[in-house]
């Protein structure tokens, strides 16, 4: 990566001095946007839930967060630049310092045009962190990152790929930077907002493709750990992870098929997004 964009500007690499932005003492938000088939599918939900936590927070939204329009094409600009053509993605960051905000949008690149996704599946465990239901922040990155590098630090070397996280009820809560999808015979249930889960900007757009899908949908505020083992199929998504189909769970192992549907159907969606 060559360009990048700071406070709201298309400029080297090489000409922006960051140092101030690591040393300073600041708050911090940081937001992984996909790019790719020629545009940035989901900008304006991201944007949203960019001006979502900073409000949370009680944080000022800079200025230039606030026209979509003009982001977009300073964001198109700096990937040209880099030449970056394809897919990849664009980390949104805003640090908030004593008396000013300030924002940096950097990129990297794919080789293929498509969202991820896995085709081999996962093998996942469970984590031994623990989400709260009554944390309003749960459905925000910013609030699960700790967690979620916990979960990751768990299934370090070892053959598991992905963790589940539990609530405070033992119920099935989400994934790392992802929710979680189960499937039995012809109904997907995923767990509702209610159960502390986080909530990735893809989930609403699943939840309906899903339902065009011919699955019926439902959001139980508890799953309990053992109807994992009853399911037909698991996946997580989001747009930060892409897709990640489950192999297995102890000896349980799953299927891909309603799975492998969904994710070629918000492909299409990703590209009907794109103008």
């Amino acid at each position: 990566m060559k360009f990048l964009i700071a406070n709201g500007k298309v400029a080297g690499i090489n000409e922006i001095n960051l140092n101030h932005l690591i040393t300073e003492p600041s708050c911090r938000l940081s937001q992984k946007v996909w790019y790719g088939y020629g545009g940035i599918p989901l900008l304006a939900e991201n944007l949203q839930q960019i001006k979502l936590q900073a409000e949370t927070l009680k944080l000022p939204v800079p200025k230039e967060f606030e026209n979509r329009r003009e982001l977009f094409r300073l964001t198109k600009r700096m990937l040209n630049k880099n030449r970056f053509y394809r897919s990849g993605y664009l980390h949104f960051q805003l640090f908030w310092g004593k008396n000013q905000v300030q924002t940096l949008i950097t990129a990297n690149a794919f080789e293929q045009f498509n969202f991820l996704h896995n085709e081999a599946g996962l093998l996942v465990t469970f984590s031994s962190q623990k989400k709260y239901t009554q944390n309003t922040c749960n459905r925000f990155p910013f609030f699960n990152e700790k967690i979620w590098e916990s979960g990751m630090g768990e299934i370090w070397q070892t053959p598991f790929l992905q963790i589940i996280f539990l609530n405070e009820k033992s119920a099935i809560c989400e994934g790392v930077r992802a929710n979680i999808f189960l499937i039995k015979g012809n109904e997907l249930l995923t767990p509702a907002l209610s159960s502390g889960c986080y909530e990735d900007v893809l989930r609403p757009v699943i939840l309906e493709t899903a339902k065009n899908s011919g699955l019926k949908v439902s959001e139980p505020e508890i799953i309990e750990k053992p109807i994992l083992f009853e399911m037909d199929e698991i996946f997580f998504a989001s747009e930060a992870i892409g897709f990640q189909w489950v192999l297995g769970i102890k000896n349980k192992r799953y299927l891909h098929f309603y799975s492998k549907i969904i994710k070629e159907k918000i492909d299409d969606f990703l590209k009907s997004r794109i103008s």
